[in-house]
């Protein structure tokens, strides 16, 4: 029985490895709540779903998501998000994300994101990147073959 992705594996993933790696909070872009003090990272998910052939019907679909780091200051946006793109396609990462099923497909370049607020700017920088992802089975033992009467067995 299909079921649909559950998307909380990805913010788990990388919010443990921002954390880890980085010692930065990852919080969901347009989250509830009052954001953490800066610096800090937003991921959203952009696109979730993204069919990898025209019929729909393979486990594997890829996802599209986005990191933005915000900062007190442009340079420092500007190198923690450098670092935290760069730090996505090492190795550790990678093993990472074999762990929890995620391929990294593409990272795509860094752009500046910043906005003006009400008198001063938040400094944001960030990327996307695609993922491959593979939806999820659960079997629910329906239609099990549990014994096969041989021809000898139904002549008796």
């Amino acid at each position: 029985m299909a079921t649909s992705y559950d998307y909380s594996a990805l913010y788990k993933t990388f919010s443990r490895l921002i954390k880890s790696r980085l010692n930065l909070i990852m919080i969901e872009l347009n989250g509830n709540g009052k954001p953490p003090e800066a610096p800090f990272v937003a991921f959203d998910i952009i696109s979730p779903k993204i069919p990898l052939g025209f019929l729909e019907d393979d486990r594997a679909f890829e996802c599209v998501v986005s990191f933005t780091v915000y900062a007190k200051r442009k340079l420092e946006a500007m190198q923690l998000c450098n670092t935290l793109r760069s730090m996505l396609g090492d190795t550790d990462s990678r093993d990472t994300f074999d762990k929890n099923d995620i391929v990294m497909v593409e990272r795509m370049p860094i752009q500046a994101r910043y906005v003006e607020e009400t008198n001063t700017y938040a400094y944001m920088f960030g990327f996307d990147v695609k993922l491959r992802l593979w939806e999820t089975y659960v079997d629910g033992h329906e239609g099990i073959i549990e014994h096969v009467k041989y021809k000898e067995e139904t002549d008796e």
